[in-house]
């Protein structure tokens, strides 16, 4: 009987052991969920529309059936509204030879335009063009885009902070990450819902990127596109504009003469990467419950297994 209780002890450790072995590797499957590789997104041009005039494009947003678009370099900056059908310029504003150009969002009736070394962004009617105020902000200005509560602003290094749109102030900042490593050159962004679309100067990718954790979740190489614009190393992939009547974005560069509207093919969604790991978490819990469960019954069936006499011992 004694034989019998040890076999017993060492099935439920060895079913212990397994277990706990099954949630470690559930657990490290899930740590590696948030470093997974980014996928490559394949994407269609649907729609191209060619510009009147070439511009050194820095942000680009579409709204009520217009592009807006800004233009950077000192003493050619300029914000312009054009027609989304023929690609005509609506109206333009030049801004002041001092100031160099950066992105732009819109943020109510108002845009939001970054300067680059000047330290400056400007809160623009769009009504008007006119300047309805100015920010001071510490650093290089390149893209900004709002995602409903924050400016999400990035300066050309691996870092984006999130502002307050009415006094500008940083709330928080958070470092952008692809395969774990930090990816400098951030530039021009968009926003959508939680997730962030994102250039990186000189290279022809545009990154989606977590708003919260900073990971890359995918990207997309519009190479076939880029090779075919522009004329020097400076002209390189630069803009991107979400257009909720499609879904689609609309994509541009530096001294691009034309604007492209892409699908990209179907990306998980921040909802949906939370929910798978969700119900990662679930399953661990799950499992360590039954780990528990089988040491609890285990003791119990221990304590209340009645003493066999040994009759080997026994006098008859």
């Amino acid at each position: 009987m004694e034989h019998r209780s040890y076999m017993r002890r060492r099935l439920g450790t060895s079913i212990v052991c397994i277990l706990a072995f099954s949630i470690s590797l559930s657990v490290e499957s899930m740590a590696s969920e948030s470093i997974d590789e980014a996928e490559e997104k394949g994407f269609k041009v649907v729609r191209t529309i060619p510009l009147e005039e070439t511009s050194f494009t820095q942000g680009l947003e579409v709204m009520d059936g217009s592009i807006f678009q800004s233009s950077g370099l000192y003493g050619g900056s300029n914000l312009r509204e054009i027609d989304l059908q023929s690609g005509n310029i609506i109206r333009e504003m030049p801004i002041n030879d001092t100031y160099f150009a950066e992105g732009i969002t819109i943020l109510d009736q108002s845009i939001i335009m970054l300067t680059w070394k000047e330290e400056r962004a400007f809160r623009i009617d769009i009504s008007n063009f006119s300047i309805i105020e100015n920010f001071s902000f510490e650093g290089e200005g390149w893209g900004i885009c709002f995602n409903g509560e924050h400016l999400v602003m990035s300066n050309g290094t691996s870092q984006i902070s999130f502002r307050d749109p009415e006094t500008f102030e940083i709330n928080h900042t958070i470092q952008i990450t692809w395969d774990g490593q930090p990816v400098p050159n951030i530039n021009e962004l968009e926003c959508v819902g939680m997730e962030i679309l994102a250039n990186i100067w000189l290279q022809d990718v545009i990154l989606s990127i977590d708003s919260i954790s900073g990971n890359v979740q995918y990207f997309i190489s519009p190479a076939s596109i880029s090779s075919t614009q522009g004329t020097n190393s400076n002209d390189v992939l630069n803009g991107i504009a979400f257009d909720k009547s499609s879904g689609g974005f609309w994509i541009t560069g530096k001294n691009w003469t034309h604007i492209y509207l892409i699908e990209i093919s179907h990306q998980e969604t921040t909802s949906e990467i939370q929910e798978t790991r969700g119900s990662n978490w679930f399953s661990a819990i799950f499992i360590l419950s039954i780990i528990m469960l089988l040491i609890l019954l285990s003791t119990f069936r221990n304590k209340n297994e009645p003493e066999t006499p040994n009759f080997k011992d026994s006098t008859p």
